[in-house]
């Protein structure tokens, strides 16, 4: 495993204490640095990084990719829809299944939250990867890993399936990243500060922006279609077509207005195959959980402007001009937002 170069995240510095002190705990007892990127996640990832590496792709599989809360869940129900003809009969069953997270089991001690959460063995999913592995072709793949950790048959072009990648606004990302760590990772830290980890790409997954440019480069390559959350937010309609064209398949207008009715925030949120509301209420029933609160939260653009301070809303502007100015990407982002 000497290809990852791990490296531990100690506290010997304000970023490494903070860390130490306001994201880690009995189920995440700390980050790693690994890989070329030098991507922060948690040291469980190295029971599983051959797994990973190794893992058999297949060309007629679809994967969605993002970085933690950029719109996945919205953007896995959509494209399991499309590739399954509008089947909203079969989409009652749990995302989670139709749609298997290919690296959970890297982001914390499952067996230990399994056993304070009295889940049953037979409801035990302690290796997600083999979970990924054995679903029926053709398979829904979902991961936050950065496309530098993604399987190797993906990197070298032995395999290439459709991969949909979707991307959101950073100080957006920041917030509802903030607030996915205190209702489900026990988090115990403010939004100013998490701000500064996010900023030191230091938080899990590591650089928002490494992540980005690694699927962004590869936007020419006919089986990658790179999507905005803020553009299905504006006109889904719009969206529901490029990836069904992506897909290779036809809707009607018919179908698309249904598609979209599915879709819409509110929808969604009272979605028990999608919303996780299952998943917080058994965190919260066994205090594992410090926040009263939901999965979906608000699903608005711009929400950061009544959370963060002025202050931290101009040092994030500097750090977003300093990572997009001069790139392919510049043209791309809406300094508006």
């Amino acid at each position: 495993m000497d290809y990852l170069n791990a490296e531990e995240v100690t506290d010997n510095d304000e970023i490494g204490r903070i860390i130490h002190k306001q994201i880690l705990n009995e189920f995440c007892t700390g980050y790693i640095l690994v890989g070329e990127e030098r991507t922060c996640i948690p040291k469980y990832y190295l029971r599983f990084a051959d797994e990973i590496k190794n893992f058999e792709v297949k060309d007629d599989d679809i994967w969605v990719t993002s970085y933690m809360k950029t719109g996945t869940t919205w953007t896995q129900e959509m494209v399991w829809l499309i590739a399954n003809n509008l089947d909203f009969k079969g989409a009652e069953e749990n995302l989670n299944n139709r749609f298997p997270f290919l690296e959970f089991s890297t982001i914390c001690d499952l067996s230990r939250q399994y056993e304070i959460m009295k889940v049953p063995q037979s409801e035990r999913t302690l290796n997600t990867i083999e979970k990924a592995a054995k679903v029926k072709s053709p398979r829904f793949i979902k991961t936050h890993l950065p496309y530098s950790l993604l399987p190797d048959q993906i990197k070298n072009g032995i395999k290439t399936p459709k991969i949909v990648y979707v991307w959101r606004n950073p100080k957006d990302t920041c917030v509802s990243f903030y607030h996915h760590g205190i209702l489900l990772e026990k988090w115990k830290i403010d939004l100013e500060t998490f701000a500064k980890l996010f900023m030191a790409d230091k938080v899990l997954y590591g650089s928002y922006w490494k992540h980005i440019f690694g699927y962004w480069n590869l936007r020419d390559s006919p089986n990658v279609l790179i999507i905005r959350y803020e553009d299905m937010k504006a006109n889904l309609p719009s969206v529901i077509k490029k990836v069904a064209k992506f897909l290779g398949k036809e809707l009607t207008e018919e179908q698309i207005e249904l598609l979209t009715k599915h879709l819409n925030f509110q929808s969604m949120r009272e979605n028990k195959a999608v919303n996780k509301e299952g998943y917080v209420n058994q965190l919260k029933e066994n205090n594992l959980s410090i926040k009263d609160g939901r999965f979906m939260r608000s699903g608005t653009v711009g929400k950061y402007k009544e959370e963060l301070s002025a202050e931290t809303i101009k040092k994030l502007d500097e750090w977003i001009k300093q990572n997009v100015s001069g790139t392919d990407f510049e043209k791309e982002y809406d300094f508006s937002l």
